[in-house]
């Protein structure tokens, strides 16, 4: 039973007339470290204190009527943009992307400037504190299409309560209302919406009963997490995680501590993290409420020890960690493998030479490979699990998987791919992409008739050379800013003497991140059938073919087989494919000439044994008869 206090005052009691929403910095924040919690993974990108790690999925600013699909970024992986580079600040990118963020990072700034006619909207609208329940409910009656909708009409402080059911929103005008007829000087309006608290919640105390679990549960990762590549009515096809499927939870291999800190579950992961003073300071508050005699510098030398000892133990959530063990560890237990029953791979008849060659993923995650990448949805990028028309493949951002890229070290691994498609101005050797808003005001920009509406509501017609041009031409009008260019379908489009032309570049290459989920069992794993699942002359792994997406012309965007995007060698990897064709002969005429050979030996063994048993016999019967009488003398007459 969890009383809910105000965030400003007494006025929070949800019997009042005019109720405040729940906080959960001062209600959850009572009895836990709020504060370190808004430093970990899925909070501190905005904030800029932690290292951005191995790239993972972006945000993708996403506008059909511009064609623009752009990865960006606050944490700066290679390949994104950071919200400023298209002139959006915190509460542009929250009013995005608040949908699927938990709170906390670019919606909860440290000051709120009421000079700033943007953010100082949040004076009206509220700060979007950490949403606990978001993860946390174990009921999964979270509602997330009602916490949607809030924050659409900016009733961000509101948000969590209406979300988790506690409360509806009380007021006729949305904060939104508020927020549009406010300008920089005026004051805050103080007849702001209350909460009309659900009081079924509550006992008489005003304390509330909901359910909450350390453990995350499932669903609600997948709120965020889900990829769903079998579109349409293929979904039942589906199998999901093996993990999962064998009764396993997201969080038993995604773990964390107080300071939210997820261990993402990448081998390496261990030299991306570091121990950090605000990690020793939790570390030391938590030793010393255990232990009071324990004194400040004492308790901070245990922490940096404490801290620096399970840092190894981050290795042994990935999949050679948990399956083989890891080194990094200091527990011999860690060292061994098998966490939660981790059954040891034999791998039997594969040459070790793979396992330095690629990840495990590249065998045992994501879709099994086709001559062509598969179109992916994300909810991240496709708002899975909200209300939208419906999706198809051709519904931006255009996401494929698997592409088979080689990794940091230098190994082949499983990966989506995105291609950026924006318009842009290329000044100085660098290329700003315009914000979707600045695009949409030229007149030349070939609109969506009406009647289309309806049928393609996510406007999926592509752009012909004929449409690219005038609108290049009219963005060009100020040379001042720069050349005006289009990146698409990894090209950059651009004017040459009134023609339009069009190249590879280095802008328009795709973003990737790694594909780990979802897992397939052993029995499904590629090389399953064997060699040739890899080594033919039709191979996707190498022989396959990667069509970059974006909104031109089918045939007009860049395609590469996989070796070639991959930078390997065609003739090597062709040659060796080949060789895999007479391999069932080589292995008979191997076997034949083993056999020969074996028959050659065999025979010349059995003719020594002959020879050798012969001398022994002679030898034998020499031996039994005594010694040979002397030799008799002729007589010479003298006798």
């Amino acid at each position: 039973m969890i009383a809910l206090p105000a965030p400003f005052d007494e006025q929070g009691k949800p019997q009042e007339a005019r109720a405040n929403p729940v906080s959960t910095a001062q209600t959850c924040g009572r009895c836990h470290e709020y504060e370190a919690i808004g430093n970990g993974w899925h909070f501190n990108a905005a904030k800029g204190n932690a290292k951005p790690g191995r790239p993972g999925e972006p945000w993708i600013l996403a506008d059909p009527a511009t064609r623009t699909q752009i990865p960006i970024s606050y944490r700066g992986w290679p390949g994104t943009f950071k919200p400023a580079d298209l002139g959006m600040n915190d509460f542009d990118f929250l009013m995005e992307f608040a949908r699927h963020l938990p709170g906390g990072g670019a919606g909860e700034p440290a000051q709120i400037d009421p000079k700033d006619g943007n953010m100082g909207r949040m004076l009206i609208t509220g700060k979007m504190e950490i949403d606990c329940l978001l993860c946390h409910e174990s009921t999964g009656h979270y509602n997330h299409e009602t916490r949607f909708k809030a924050m659409n009409v900016l009733n961000i402080k509101w948000a969590p309560t209406i979300g988790a059911g506690l409360g509806t929103f009380g007021g006729f005008r949305n904060a939104k209302a508020f927020a549009d007829s406010w300008r920089p000087g005026r004051a805050v309006p103080t007849n702001l919406p209350a909460i009309k608290y659900e009081r079924s919640k509550f006992d008489a105390d005003n304390n509330v009963l909901f359910q909450v679990t350390r453990r995350a549960p499932v669903n609600a990762c997948y709120y965020c997490h889900t990829s769903e590549s079998q579109l349409g009515d293929a979904r039942w096809h589906s199998d999901l995680d093996f993990h999962i499927r064998a009764g396993m939870s997201c969080v038993d291999c995604h773990r964390n501590g107080v300071d939210h800190m997820i261990v993402r579950g990448y081998e390496g992961e261990v030299k991306d993290r570091a121990v950090t003073a605000d990690m020793i300071e939790l570390r030391v508050k938590l030793l010393r409420r255990d232990n009071a005699s324990l004194n400040q510098e004492d308790a901070k030398k245990l922490a940096g020890r404490q801290l620096t000892d399970e840092l190894g133990m981050v290795e042994t959530f990935s999949c050679r960690g948990c399956h083989l063990g890891a080194n990094e560890a200091n527990q011999a237990t860690a060292q061994l493998g098998g966490r939660l029953g981790a059954p040891r791979p034999v791998h039997k008849g594969l040459p070790p030479i793979h396992f330095e060659k690629m990840t495990c993923t590249a065998c045992h995650s994501g879709p099994f490979p086709s001559d062509q990448p598969q179109i992916v949805h994300t909810s991240l990028a496709h708002k899975l699990g909200l209300p939208a028309p419906a999706r198809g493949e051709r519904t931006p951002p255009v996401i494929v998987q698997p592409v088979f890229l080689r990794d940091g070290d230098g190994r082949i691994a499983p990966n989506k791919v995105v291609w950026p498609s924006y318009w842009g101005r290329l000044k100085d050797g660098k290329i700003t992409p315009m914000p979707p808003g600045e695009v949409a005001k030229t007149d030349k920009l070939p609109a969506q008739p009406s009647e289309d509406v309806a049928r393609d509501p996510y406007n999926t017609r592509t752009l012909t050379d004929g449409q690219i041009r005038p609108v290049l031409e009219a963005l060009s009008a100020d040379k001042s800013k720069g050349e005006a260019v289009f990146v698409a379908a990894g090209k950059l489009y651009r004017l040459e003497g009134g023609q339009l032309k069009s190249a590879e570049h280095e802008a328009a290459r795709p973003y990737v991140w790694a594909l780990a989920h979802d897992v397939r069992p052993a029995s499904q794993s590629l090389g399953a059938r064997g060699c040739s699942d890899c080594h033919a002359s039709d191979s996707p792994l190498y022989f396959g073919t990667v069509l970059a997406r974006g909104p031109v012309e089918a045939g007009n965007g860049v395609s590469k087989a996989a070796w070639e995007l991959r930078g390997d060698n065609k003739t090597v990897a062709s040659t060796f494919a080949s060789s895999f064709v007479f391999r069932p002969a080589l292995k008979c005429i191997a076997f034949a000439s083993a056999i020969i050979v074996l028959g050659v030996l065999l025979s010349y063994g059995l003719l020594g044994l002959g020879a050798i048993t012969s001398r022994v016999r002679s030898d034998s019967n020499r031996s039994g008869r005594g010694p040979a009488p002397p030799a008799a003398r002729p007589l010479d007459g003298r006798g």
